[in-house]
């Protein structure tokens, strides 16, 4: 899984042993040889015990700014009003918002209530960044507030998971007094899976 952060320069690497790299961009090299850094990255895992680890990458990569979820990765989103946060979901089921300039104070916020154990699930985050959206092995569409973590709403309405999700775009979002954003329209988004698409409105 990768996602871009602070306009295209670092990129997020999600992997299946639940550690998110950070690479760096903007640093041109001559060859792609095996000139390339190499790095050795502890890191703890809780498979068969609390024993220490270690993570071999090369390229132009933060180690300090490695950290590690539970489980492989399954969906990487940055918020777009300030894309120093993003969320990470691993197939454990853990949901959680990351600020990248202080990730080895932990996450910033965690959500619980989601229901995956290896499937991959796309986070939505609606046009606004109030609500953190996922669909669960359990067929069933959550809603959280990203601020405070509160899960608002929880419905089955699909016999299938509902693994991908697409909100309207931010030019559909005008700025207020105040940095407030408000909709065009009442909020809504499509939903994808296996048994077809769904749009949801609220």
């Amino acid at each position: 899984i990768f996602l871009l952060l602070l306009q295209g320069n670092v990129i997020l690497c999600g992997l299946r042993n639940g550690a998110i790299v950070t690479a760096d961009f903007r640093e041109k090299r001559e060859s792609l040889s095996d000139r390339l850094i190499s790095h050795r990255i502890p890191y703890s895992s809780s498979i068969g015990g609390c024993k220490k680890e270690w993570l071999k990458l090369k390229g132009d990569i933060f180690p300090s700014h490695t950290i590690r979820m539970p489980s492989s990765i399954s969906s990487l989103v940055s918020l777009q009003f300030d894309e120093q946060y993003f969320l990470a979901s691993a197939m454990d089921g853990s949901i959680r918002l990351y600020d990248h300039r202080l990730l080895q104070r932990g996450a910033v916020q965690s959500y619980e209530g989601h229901v995956n154990s290896h499937t991959r699930i796309q986070l939505g985050v609606d046009p606004t960044e109030r609500f953190v959206t996922s669909g669960g092995e359990d067929c069933k569409l959550r809603l959280w507030s990203l601020k405070s973590g509160e899960l608002i709403f929880e419905e089955k309405f699909s016999d299938s998971i509902i693994s991908t999700m697409c909100y309207k775009t931010y030019s559909s979002c005008k700025a207020e007094e105040g940095n407030q954003y408000k909709l065009d329209s009442s909020q809504g988004a499509w939903l994808g899976s296996h048994e077809g698409l769904f749009y949801m409105r609220w």
